[in-house]
């Protein structure tokens, strides 16, 4: 049994490490929508049903140990190729059919059907061939059985947790797959083995060179980042798909940005400045430094989910001096925990290019309404082609309800749409001189909820 549970074990680990690593090797080309993962999900599963097929084949007919040698050492060979080609193979697929969403769906399924199938087939083909191993007598067979598919579900469970627990965030999401990728190599057995972990290693711990322009790359269990730019002017972009978060640091106010936008809806309703205000998806802080210069005497709180990209902007992005209390979490949560009302919120979350489901459900934004001060006002960023649909999460909860330009807004109070005009002014920022301010009442769509609230998966790539 210990002969047959290691490669039971490893096979099943990095079957799992596949599936978890598999949306982030994908994101650039298809985004990370739901179903991204549910196709990653659905070619691993067809593969394994044939490689289970095969396997039973196998074992009925040659000793066990040479084709599952073959197997563990196929199925790592394989597993290292996709690491290397998933984002060339993505891209050029997404590329060559159409960019609507029948033509990406039909990219997506080929694309995962290439990649992850030969490895998961292989690994697949294990279990029947270490059944066969391992089976001392027909009166044993439930406990062979029931052992093998306990060796199985731990290794599920390692694949499942260490990379986004720790792999990812220390080797990244390439090299965690050639990590576990060693394991059903070191279970086959001898040279070739050895000799496989050997280059995985040499490639894991070999560094990278950066491109001209890139500062800095690294990744959490959330997205893989990258800051570009110089001494004196810097970008960080992230990678579900690749795309800029944040605006030139040091950010400058009056341009063409929706962060702009969001500290202007504050003229739709105020006429002096919010004395408490709350960013939802801190980010390197942007919006925050920019609420810091139009509000100096506020107090002012921010909420970010990605504890490493909290600590690598913190001192890049200079969030120490801007007198901010920070919380790691998720923005629901600590809405709900932080005490007090707020005169101000701005929601600036995304995953990719839309924002979570649970954070923009008619259910959030009426949490959002609770604790809203009288008089205070939501600001939701709301990009093409989302915002109908946000709009009309955020009608089911306020009274007020707009689009101006790129951000939502709701309050119980009457919109003033010449109060962002006047406040640019008041601050300062002459970009806007020129520049439409306009609020916009669309027909709004129907209100997203927590239970359908996901947007289609195609516009992560809009």
């Amino acid at each position: 049994m210990r002969t047959a549970g290691f490669p039971v074990f490893a096979a099943a680990a990095l079957i799992m490490a596949l599936e978890i690593c598999g949306p982030r090797l994908l994101a650039p080309a298809f985004g990370n929508g739901t179903l991204v993962w549910s196709a990653i999900l659905a070619c691993t599963l067809l593969a394994m049903g044939a490689g289970n097929l095969l396997g039973g084949v196998l074992a009925d007919r040659f000793p066990w140990r040479g084709p599952i040698r073959i197997a563990l050492m196929g199925g790592a060979l394989s597993s290292v190729l996709v690491g290397l080609v998933a984002g060339p193979v993505g891209r050029s697929l997404s590329g060559a059919f159409s960019p609507q969403p029948a033509g990406q769906l039909l990219a997506l399924l080929l694309t995962c059907t290439m990649l992850f199938g030969p490895p998961a087939a292989l690994l697949a083909i294990v279990y029947p061939l270490a059944f066969r191993g391992a089976l001392a007598g027909v009166e044993r067979a439930g406990r062979t059985a029931g052992a093998l598919y306990a060796f199985s579900a731990m290794g599920s469970l390692l694949g499942a947790l260490a990379p986004p627990l720790w792999g990812m965030e220390v080797l990244g999401t390439r090299d965690t797959l050639w990590a576990f990728a060693v394991l059903p190599a070191l279970a086959a057995t001898g040279w070739p083995a050895l000799g496989l972990a050997a280059l995985l290693l040499v490639g894991i711990l070999s560094p990278r060179e950066l491109p001209p322009g890139v500062l800095e790359r690294w990744e959490s269990p959330l997205a893989r980042y990258e800051l570009e730019g110089d001494q004196d002017s810097q970008r960080l972009r992230v990678e579900i798909p690749m795309r800029p978060v944040l605006s030139t640091h040091p950010p400058s106010s009056g341009g063409n940005t929706y962060y702009d936008e969001m500290l202007l809806a504050w003229g739709l309703v105020g006429t002096e400045a919010p004395s408490r205000v709350l960013v939802l998806g801190l980010g390197g802080g942007t919006v925050a430094r920019l609420a810091r210069e139009a509000w100096p005497q506020a107090e002012l709180h921010g909420v970010e989910l990605d504890p490493t990209l909290l600590a690598r902007t913190w001192e890049r992005f200079g969030l120490g001096e801007l007198g901010l209390q920070t919380h790691v979490g998720d923005a629901r949560a600590w809405l709900r925990r932080l005490p007090g009302s707020w005169d101000l919120i701005l929601v600036d979350v995304s995953v990719g290019a839309t924002p979570p489901v649970h954070l923009s459900s008619q259910e959030f934004m009426r949490e959002l309404h609770q604790r809203l001060s009288p008089g205070g006002l939501v600001a939701v960023y709301a990009p093409p082609p989302l915002n109908s649909r946000l709009l009309g999460s955020v009608r089911v909860a306020f009274a007020e309800a707009a689009l101006l330009e790129r951000v939502a807004v709701g309050s119980d109070r009457p919109l003033d749409e010449a109060g962002p005009r006047r406040l640019a002014l008041e601050l300062g920022w002459s970009g806007h001189e020129d520049r439409p301010l306009n609020l916009h009442h669309p027909f709004p769509e129907a209100p997203l909820t927590d239970d359908r609230g996901d947007f289609p998966w195609w516009w992560g790539m809009q």
